[in-house]
């Protein structure tokens, strides 16, 4: 579950570099940028952004996925062990 809940925090650790320095950089750049080249520089910065969110949703989804998959075995473990006893 540790493992899960690391996930979690990188995945809300990356929204945020997102969300907040990203932006920021993306806005020096349109300010110093003009022309083709600025424009060229923010789309691929949006398309970094948007990977990034991506990127933190798979983490969340691998991270849910650990946890029902730690249920499932420890439900199996308890299982076995009232077999046993």
């Amino acid at each position: 579950m540790d493992q899960a809940q690391e996930l979690e925090c990188l995945a809300a650790d990356l929204s945020r570099i997102a969300n907040n320095g990203v932006e920021s950089a993306l806005l020096v750049l349109k300010n110093s940028w003009r022309g083709d080249t600025g424009e060229s520089m923010e789309l691929a910065g949006k398309r970094t952004i948007t990977e990034m969110f991506s990127t933190a949703d798979d983490l969340i989804r691998v991270a849910s996925t650990i946890r029902k998959t730690a249920d499932i075995v420890y439900k199996a473990e308890k299982g076995a062990m009232e077999l046993v006893y």
